[in-house]
């Protein structure tokens, strides 16, 4: 008997946490569609809109292959090969061409730099970008376009190609350690979100010739981005939410969506006002470069009746070219006053007061936990050392007065693979 209300009351909480939510905004109205199937599943290819159509190029387990879909007839048609096979490479459109950089084939990392002209279906090989350090990897090298330049950070080098020159010039370089990046443009901005200790968010004014830090990002990597309407979106994170990036507030605003199966090295374009999800495979804390078949899947969004934090755009306006490639995150809903984020300053000196950890699983599930901030911290650096390799598996988490039932003490046992994110909110009694 004690089995099954304790059965009854876990299925209400699992309920209950997809049906609340940290600042969210505006639920869709309509379904997620299925488009027709790739003929080949993959992940990490790189996809780009050009007048009103998307390109889909590369991929692990994709090789050479370059796909063109059309919305109005859900048709996929091979295009010439890409010269140089690979997955997990950055890409920008300018114009009607598609620049490719770097990636990885078959346990190669390239320089390699090509550009696809989409009205003449050809290829063109471009000088290698000049990297010093050779191995950079998959989604190790990011890209975005400001005004007639093309912007490339691999790991700390930084480097920028000049359309019309056709030169490359290095810039600042960011002296911090990233994994599994995205880059994305905005306001002639370079945003960069990938996997780093603090969830930190690296931005570099091109103006200005300056990096600098945002907060509250994300802790994993290997996510799918775009903009649209002065937004940068990243879908696939969770099964029924996009996540905004807020460059004002710095932290991740939720919007509520249909549900959807979440996706790592999964490729993402909007066109008009639809988002389109394409291949990847089943979300994991681990990523691998090996694709799913399930996830020949293609689907789409409509995004109209969503309401974004900064819809600035007046009914006919171009919605933004997408920039790049693909790619991590959660579900919920409740406070407008939180924020999704991750993890502020790991500061061990700040022990002063409590604070509300919620933990967000791979599944969706969040977990709350009311402790003080001398607990949080030993969360925190558990976390740390176990993102680097070091120290157990699992945390154990006392529940204090979140004990219910006749139980001398109630502990949890979080293991890191099922952590998606966390946040922590401080408080003084």
């Amino acid at each position: 008997m004690l089995f099954l209300k304790k059965w009854i009351i876990m299925m209400l909480l699992v309920i209950l946490s997809f049906t609340q939510s940290i600042q969210m905004v505006h639920a869709a109205k309509d379904e997620w569609n299925q488009l027709a199937d790739l003929p080949t599943a993959r992940v990490g290819a790189v996809a780009n809109a050009v007048d009103g159509k998307i390109y889909l190029i590369g991929g692990f387990n994709a090789d050479k292959e370059t796909l063109e879909y059309d919305p109005s007839i859900n048709k996929w048609t091979k295009k010439n090969n890409i010269p140089t096979g690979r997955g997990g490479a950055a890409s920008v459109v300018v114009g009607s061409k598609i620049y490719v950089l770097a990636g990885k084939h078959t346990g190669f990392t390239y320089n390699k730099f090509e550009v696809y002209d989409t009205k003449k279906d050809e290829w063109e090989t471009l000088p290698d970008i000049p990297f010093i350090s050779k191995s950079k990897g998959s989604y190790n090298v990011q890209a975005g376009v400001i005004g007639n330049k093309i912007y490339v950070l691999g790991g700390k080098e930084f480097f920028s190609y000049d359309l019309t020159s056709q030169t490359w010039k290095e810039e600042a370089p960011l002296n911090v350690k990233n994994e599994g990046a995205i880059g994305l443009v905005l306001d002639d901005k370079f945003y960069i979100f990938g996997k780093n200790d603090k969830g930190e968010v690296f931005e570099y004014n091109a103006s200005k010739e300056v990096w600098s830090v945002k907060k509250k990002g994300f802790v994993k990597g290997y996510l799918s981005g775009v903009t649209y309407k002065n937004n940068m979106v990243f879908p696939a994170a969770s099964p029924r939410d996009l996540f905004v990036y807020d460059t004002e507030q710095e932290g991740l605003v939720r919007i509520e969506v249909p549900y959807h199966n979440m996706r790592i090295g999964a490729s993402t374009v909007v066109i008009d006002d639809t988002l389109y999800l394409i291949g990847g495979r089943d979300y994991n804390a681990n990523y691998t470069e090996i694709a799913d078949q399930n996830y020949k899947s293609v689907i789409s969004l409509s995004l109209k009746d969503l309401q974004f934090p900064n819809n600035t755009e007046t009914p006919g306006d171009k919605d933004p070219e997408p920039t790049t490639p693909p790619k991590d995150d959660s579900t919920n809903p409740g406070d407008k006053d939180q924020e999704p984020t991750t993890p502020p300053k790991d500061d061990a000196t700040d022990e002063d007061g409590d604070a509300l950890l919620i933990i967000t699983m791979v599944n969706g599930l969040q977990k709350e936990y009311d402790l003080s901030m001398k607990e949080v911290n030993a969360f925190l650096s558990w976390y740390k050392k176990r993102d680097a390799g070091e120290g157990p598996g699992f945390y154990e988490i006392d529940e204090h007065d979140n004990n219910k039932g006749p139980f001398e003490s109630k502990k949890d046992y979080v293991v890191f693979n099922n952590i998606l994110m966390y946040e922590v909110n401080k408080y003084k009694k």
